[in-house]
């Protein structure tokens, strides 16, 4: 095999890949991530402390 040709222009690279079927889109084309669900305003997240030596 033998080079006979470099395209190296995004937008035209993406048109043939898409043609042949093999364009996968970046993680960057994602849709937004699903709705985060909030919490109630009763609700209370139990925090708890562990104290940790000082190494230093």
């Amino acid at each position: 095999m033998r080079v006979i040709a470099l395209i190296d222009d995004p937008p035209v690279v993406r048109r043939i890949l898409e043609h042949l079927g093999r364009w996968a889109p970046e993680a960057s084309e994602r849709g937004p991530p699903a709705a985060v669900p909030t919490w109630p305003t009763n609700a209370v997240i139990p925090l708890t402390y562990h104290p940790v030596p000082d190494i230093a």
